[in-house]
C-alpha cells in the first residue's frame, strides 16, 4: 500500500506529461477583426451622396423629405471633408464604429446635430439600402477568411518583420463600409483601423489579402517616412514626396506574391501594377526602381535603412527648372 502511494506521483506526472503532449496547440490569433457596422456604413454612404454618388431607390414622399433633408445637412458640415486626414472626421468614424445595430446612437461623443441626423436618416437607410450594403460587405469577409486562416499567419510575420516590428498583440479592427473614400480603403491610426469599400475594382480574391497588409502597414509609414527624409537629407536629393508609399505598396504586394508562389498560387500581380498606382506617386520607372533595391531586404541581404539609402541614391537627380517658369 505504500509503495502504491510513493507511485502514485510518478503516475500523476506522468498522465500529465501524456495530456500534454496530446493537447492540440492554441489556435492562431487572427490579424484582423472585421465588422459590418450599421453606422460607419450610413455616415459613409450620406457623405457619398452628398458629393453626388447616385443612390436610387423608390422613397415615400416622407422618407423623401428626410433624407433629401439629411443629405443636404452633409453636403453642408462633412462630405467635403478629407476621411483620412480631418481629425474631426476620423473622431466621427471611430465613435460609430463602437456603436452596434441599435436604433439610437445612445452616448455617441458625437456633434448633436449630426447625432440627430444620422438617427432621423437611419430608418430610411435600414429599409431601402442597409441590407444589399451588408451583404456584400460580409460576402467580402467570407471570402477572405479562407485566404487568412491558409496564408495570414506567414504574411502578418512577414509585413511586420520587413518594418522591424512584430504584428499587434490584438487584431487590427476592420470596417467594411459601401463606402470608404476616394480610393475605396483608408487607414487611420491610434489605432491603426481600416476601412475597406468591398466594390471596389482590385480588392478581391488574392487583391483582398494584398490590400488587407498594405492597410495595417499603415501603422509603420513613419518608420519609411523617416529613413527616406534622412537619406534624402545626407544625399541632397530631391524625392518624390509619396516615395514612401511606394514602397509601402510594393512591400505588401511582394510579400503577398511570394506567400502565395511558396503555396502553388504563380502569377499574382501586385494590386499597384494592376490599377497603375505607381506612376501617380513617384512617376514612370519608380516600381523598378524600388523593387530594385527593396527586394535585397525582403531577402535579408540589406537592413531597411540600407534599402531607402540607396533608392534615395539611385534616384534621378531632378533637372532645373527651365528660365523663366514659375
Amino acid at each position: 500500500m505504500s509503495g502504491m502511494k510513493r507511485s502514485l506521483p510518478i503516475l500523476l506526472l506522468a498522465a500529465v506529461a501524456c495530456a500534454s503532449a496530446a493537447a492540440p496547440p492554441a489556435p492562431a490569433r487572427p490579424p484582423f477583426a472585421f465588422q459590418s457596422n450599421f453606422w460607419v456604413n450610413l455616415h459613409h454612404f450620406v457623405r457619398a451622396v452628398g458629393r453626388g454618388m447616385p443612390a436610387p431607390a423608390q422613397l415615400s414622399a416622407a422618407e423623401r423629405s428626410t433624407w433629401d433633408e439629411g443629405v443636404a445637412f452633409y453636403r453642408d458640415r462633412y462630405s467635403e471633408r478629407d476621411l483620412l486626414f480631418d481629425d474631426g472626421m476620423v473622431q466621427i468614424k471611430e465613435a460609430l464604429r463602437v456603436v452596434g445595430g441599435t436604433e439610437s446612437l445612445g452616448s455617441a461623443p458625437l456633434d448633436p446635430e449630426l447625432k440627430s441626423t444620422l438617427e432621423r436618416l437611419a430608418p430610411v437607410y435600414r429599409a431601402h439600402w442597409w441590407p444589399a450594403h451588408d451583404a456584400a460587405n460580409r460576402a467580402w469577409i467570407d471570402a477572405v477568411q479562407p485566404l487568412l486562416a491558409r496564408h495570414g499567419a506567414a504574411l502578418s510575420r512577414r509585413v511586420a518583420a520587413s518594418y522591424g516590428e512584430s504584428w499587434p498583440s490584438t487584431p487590427v479592427p476592420v470596417d467594411l463600409s459601401v463606402q470608404a473614400g476616394r480610393v475605396g480603403a483608408y487607414t487611420t491610426a491610434r489605432p491603426t483601423h481600416a476601412t475597406i469599400a468591398p466594390s471596389t475594382p482590385g480588392l478581391s480574391g488574392h487583391g483582398a489579402l494584398e490590400i488587407l497588409f498594405h492597410e495595417a502597414s499603415h501603422a509603420w509609414d513613419q518608420i519609411l517616412e523617416n529613413a527616406i527624409d534622412k537619406a534624402s537629407a545626407a544625399r541632397k536629393k530631391t524625392v518624390p514626396r509619396q516615395l514612401w508609399h511606394a514602397v509601402l505598396f510594393y512591400n505588401a504586394g511582394e510579400l503577398t506574391r511570394r506567400t502565395l508562389l511558396e503555396d502553388g498560387v504563380d502569377g499574382y500581380v501586385e494590386y499597384a501594377v494592376r490599377q497603375k498606382v505607381y506612376p501617380g506617386l513617384c512617376g514612370d520607372g519608380c516600381r523598378e526602381l524600388v523593387a530594385k533595391h527593396w527586394d535585397p531586404h525582403l531577402d535579408g541581404k540589406a537592413s531597411l535603412e540600407e534599402a531607402l539609402d540607396g533608392l534615395v541614391a539611385a534616384w534621378p537627380e531632378q533637372p532645373p527648372p527651365k528660365p523663366g517658369a514659375s
